[in-house]
């Protein structure tokens, strides 16, 4: 850890309290994704991995880092930044490099989940450029979270030498920069509001059905919000659901190995399948045109990704081609340590809420 620690800006209030407002929004961001960045001379301020922005005015969940260290660490092919902590015991964000990379002031990243509707959907650039005309944006093939988006990012940004104020996320999100957090929430709304999709409307779903089948269950519950029931009240939501992982958060959070029952009444005899099959007990499961039930084993971020996904999944026009994340690299993000390090925190966070 680096000697000097740095004084903080008066401009970090105005960050947190952005965080706050972004972090509280389901449509922009779920459980410990997403981060924000503002900074001052030297000094990266980073919202801290595995963190969640909600919580960026009660608890202090900005990092100082040294932005010089930063990109000697990244120019030698790095990504461990802990040499380049000022302050605190907590990790920077797993998108510090993306976060150095830009030159604006403040920069946002949110997994929007109009934004990831739009993005995972092939064949859909044609159509994002009508809808993002006159804005200063580009499109950013997926790319690997952390060093391997930071080197897409800076292909895309050298390719014309212009420097977008928005970045279109392959399978990942937004990422609005500024020269403060008042232009950046501006221009974020204004993109949000362009990127708006209408939901597709599902039946009701099978509440008391679901309530009086988890009642018999140990180590399970129903969701605590209705709207993740959607997964399992239609029919191509449900297919694209389970069809892989169409973001990093839902692989790391969410096992693809998802159980799915006919009726409430036969999740027993799902449960005693899946045992024989996969020798453990599933996250989460489908109760096909009924609803979904948690095992207490998903915590409250892998909760939080099935909003998202749930969300995301509704706003994807019917017939779309959906492109997800490669099998093998959502593998990689599964078992990658700072992946792992996110997991073990949000372990402790339900633990204690």
């Amino acid at each position: 850890m680096s000697h000097g620690i740095p004084a903080e800006p008066s401009e970090l209030a105005a960050v947190r309290a952005t965080s706050r407002r972004i972090g509280t929004d389901m449509s922009l961001v779920q459980g410990s994704g997403g981060n924000t960045s503002l900074k001052n001379g030297n000094v990266l301020w980073v919202k801290a991995s595995g963190t969640w922005l909600s919580e960026a005015e009660e608890r202090n969940i900005m990092v100082p880092v040294d932005l010089n260290k930063v990109r000697s660490i990244m120019n030698s092919g790095g990504c461990d930044f802990g040499d380049a902590i000022l302050a605190g015991g907590l990790r920077p964000s797993i998108e510090t490099s993306l976060h150095c990379q830009l030159p604006h002031s403040v920069v946002v990243h949110v997994h929007s989940v109009s934004g990831i509707a739009w993005s995972v959907r092939k064949n859909s650039r044609s159509r994002l450029n009508e809808v993002l005309a006159g804005l200063n944006w580009r499109y950013v093939p997926y790319a690997k979270p952390g060093t391997s988006l930071t080197a897409e990012v800076f292909c895309v940004l050298r390719s014309d030498g212009v420097t977008p104020d928005l970045l279109i996320l392959e399978n990942h999100g937004l990422v609005v920069g500024g020269d403060s957090c008042e232009s950046v929430e501006r221009l974020l709304f204004d993109v949000e509001e362009r990127l708006s999709l209408t939901a597709r409307s599902t039946p009701a779903a099978k509440i008391n059905s679901l309530q009086n089948a988890v009642s018999e269950l140990v180590g399970w519950r129903l969701p605590a919000t209705e709207d993740i029931h959607d997964i399992a009240l239609d029919d191509e939501v449900l297919s694209i659901s389970i069809g892989g992982a169409l973001i990093p958060d839902h692989a790391v959070f969410l096992d693809k190995q998802v159980a799915i029952s006919n009726s409430a009444d036969e999740i027993l005899t799902t449960l005693s399948d899946y045992r024989s099959a996969f020798r453990d007990d599933p996250d989460w499961m489908i109760v096909r045109g009924e609803g979904v039930i948690l095992s207490s084993r998903l915590g409250s971020a892998g909760e939080a990704q099935l909003r998202g996904l749930s969300a995301i999944v509704l706003r994807i026009p019917s017939g779309c081609v959906v492109r997800y994340i490669n099998e093998n690299d959502a593998a990689k993000l599964k078992n990658w340590d700072a992946e792992i390090y996110r997991k073990k925190l949000d372990e402790a966070r339900s633990q204690r809420d």
